[in-house]
């Protein structure tokens, strides 16, 4: 890796997909240099999302902390928004205490967003939000669709018209400021995250037989820990909206629709491992696109420890 020729202080971002051992690395990271882990995972940001998520143990964090891990309960939301605010603010911590901040994980849309920026819009409104989801049900399910495709053509052609999330949004700016999402983000510039630091990128790049024995050993251990009775708890603890993410995430949805005697067991174990392996071929084909990153070896990480160094040295 080139050393940085600016005196931007350093941010490290080490991402791959599912089950390709970036804890593991990261870990052997804190043992040797003064690093800051922060997670880049939008399920292990929840509690009780433990088994599912694959989270390091207690014990693991205990000895190795992770920022962004457990700070919410699974009824709430963690906006890309509320990651990228406080990832700011744990950097800028991190550096106080002369301390290399170590972005680690899958969640891809998190680093985008980290490193490219995100448009400055209005805070989410909780009321508004169960507003527009009661007028969907007393409705046909395009309602929210057609309001927005009313207020917002340009924007509605982009999503899908299944994509709640996106029209939710799009109706919540739309009534915070007044405009239509579509025009305030093609007015409204980004801050990037490399115009204040320097930024170093490594990826881990499994081959894909590799990485699928991977995925299936550890959906194994997985569903061995209790997989299923977590879903069951979480379920009868939390009050989940429908439209929460984590009912789409990979294993919690599989587990809850189970749960829920929407299938047989080997069809619940087959749709996890059937959605695990899509989600490591979207992330392994995002970071090919990617092409800012320097790829690492799992089993040979004399590159990037040389890195780190190199750029602990800089802070």
């Amino acid at each position: 890796m080139r050393m940085p020729s600016s005196k931007k202080k350093p941010v490290v971002f080490l991402f791959g997909p599912t089950a390709s051992g970036k804890t593991e690395l990261a870990i052997n990271l804190v043992d040797k240099f003064p690093v800051e882990l922060i997670s880049v995972d939008s399920v292990m940001v929840y509690k009780d999302c433990n088994i599912g998520s694959a989270k390091p143990t207690k014990k693991v964090l205990e000895k190795y902390p992770h920022h962004l891990i457990d700070v919410l309960c699974p009824n709430e939301i963690f906006s890309v928004a509320d990651f990228c605010a406080t990832s700011k603010k744990i950097i800028k911590n991190a550096h106080n205490k002369k301390r290399l901040p170590v972005f680690i994980g899958g969640t891809m849309m998190y680093f985008k967003s980290l490193f490219d920026g995100i448009h400055d819009l209005p805070a989410r409104d909780e009321n508004y939000r169960q507003e527009l989801r009661k007028l969907k049900l007393n409705n046909n399910d395009n309602f929210l669709y057609n309001l927005l495709n009313d207020i917002d053509s340009d924007y509605a052609k982009k999503i899908n018209k299944n994509d709640e999330v996106r029209i939710i949004r799009a109706l919540e700016v739309f009534k915070a400021t007044g405009k239509p999402i579509s025009k305030i983000i093609s007015n409204n510039s980004k801050k990037k995250l490399f115009y204040d630091y320097e930024i170093a990128q490594f990826g881990i790049i499994h081959d894909r037989e590799l990485l699928h024995k991977r995925i299936e050993s550890r959906l194994n251990k997985i569903i061995e820990k209790g997989l299923l009775e977590e879903a069951r708890l979480i379920l009868k603890k939390y009050n989940i909206d429908p439209a929460h993410p984590l009912r789409r995430s990979v294993n919690y949805k599989q587990a809850f629709n189970y749960l829920n005697n929407d299938y047989e067991y080997d069809t619940f174990y087959n749709k996890a491992l059937y959605a695990t392996r899509q989600l490591a071929k979207r992330q392994t084909t995002w970071l090919r696109s990617w092409k800012k990153f320097e790829k690492i070896d799992f089993n040979k990480q004399d590159n990037i420890e040389n890195s780190i160094k190199n750029l602990t040295s800089l802070l």
